[in-house]
């Protein structure tokens, strides 16, 4: 062959058939049987695994449900058991708190009260103590000694009234009576001469300075009643310097404790007459200690204050120095012996 013809083409070769086709067929069945075999195995392991986990699962549930309620019972026990004590434990704390107040509380009560009363007592001592060195000055007002001399002149039938007005060193008397059908009133003026309190005497010196009657008759005619109070009026005078007959004497020889010391001098002893049941009568002094604004008059005033029985303790030690007649008042110096 030479280089000038042309090559002829090479038919390709066929190769014969091989035997491994037939065998990984046969191969893939058999495996496809084992699938088929295993997945029928493995769904009826699946389903009695299925089965069994909901059993079991039922199993479980129900005996958690069990449980669930013993716990839950044995937890409301539980609660109830510790509820009652708590409850029982706060009552006890409630009562141990109470008594505990109540007895802080009266502690501090009994410890405030004693505290009172010592501040009262040195208060008192206080009071004790100035009033012994010096004196104070009380007013009588001349309202309730005319109350006071009103309920003695109940006692008297020719008294149906007395009015007493305090002037400065002056004592102007009013006495209104009857005597069936005539009405009079009899007024007295007095100067104060004299006013001595002591352990040994007690009186008032009084001079007679002027003296006035007027006289009516009841259901008499107003001509018949103004003659009459003339008459009464000039006789009264007249009457009054007969020293033996004098009506005014009469009259006031009827009061105890009055007594002619002279020609129109008259003594007043408060011992035998109606004054020194007034005097003695401290509850006056008490009521004017309590309604004093000026607290400083007196050293432990401020505390003897609240207290009416402390100062009923210390009026009842007060003893009168001396007295004086002053316009709407008898003033009335006291102080205290501490010998």
């Amino acid at each position: 062959m030479t280089d000038d013809q042309p090559e002829q083409p090479v038919s390709p070769e066929i190769p014969e058939e091989s035997p491994r086709p037939t065998l990984a067929r046969r191969a893939l069945e058999r495996a496809t049987d084992v699938a088929v075999a295993v997945a029928g195995v493995a769904g009826g392991a699946a389903k009695t695994a299925v089965d069994v986990a909901g059993g079991t699962a039922r199993a479980v549930v129900e005996a958690a449900g069990e449980a669930t309620a013993v716990v839950v019972e044995v937890a409301g026990d539980s609660a109830r058991t510790a509820l009652e004590l708590t409850s029982s434990g706060a009552s006890m704390a409630a009562k141990l708190a109470e008594g505990s107040a109540r007895v802080s509380a009266q502690i501090a009560s009994e410890t405030a009260r004693l505290a009172a009363q010592i501040a009262q007592e040195a208060a008192l001592q206080m009071a004790q103590t100035y009033l012994g060195k010096s004196t104070m000055t009380f007013a009588l007002p001349e309202s309730l000694i005319n109350k006071h001399l009103r309920e003695m002149a109940k006692e008297y039938d020719f008294i149906d009234y007395v009015t007493v007005d305090c002037d400065k060193d002056r004592l102007l008397v009013v006495l209104d009576g009857h005597h069936e059908r005539l009405v009079y009133t009899v007024t007295l003026q007095f100067d104060v001469l004299e006013c001595k309190v002591s352990h040994e005497e007690k009186f008032l010196l009084l001079r007679l300075v002027d003296e006035n009657l007027d006289a009516q008759m009841r259901e008499a005619n107003p001509l018949a009643n103004f003659a009459l109070r003339q008459v009464a009026k000039r006789g009264f005078k007249i009457a009054n310097k007969i020293p033996v007959y004098a009506p005014m004497v009469q009259m006031l020889d009827r009061l105890p404790g009055l007594s002619q010391e002279g020609p129109r001098l008259w003594r007043v002893a408060l011992h035998e007459s109606h004054l020194i049941d007034l005097l003695n009568n401290r509850s006056w002094m008490v009521d004017k200690l309590m309604s004093l604004s000026d607290l400083s008059v007196l050293p432990g005033l401020s505390i003897l204050k609240d207290s009416r029985e402390m100062l009923i303790r210390l009026v009842n030690q007060f003893e009168i120095r001396s007295m004086r007649v002053m316009p709407g008042r008898l003033e009335v110096l006291i102080g205290i012996n501490t010998d």
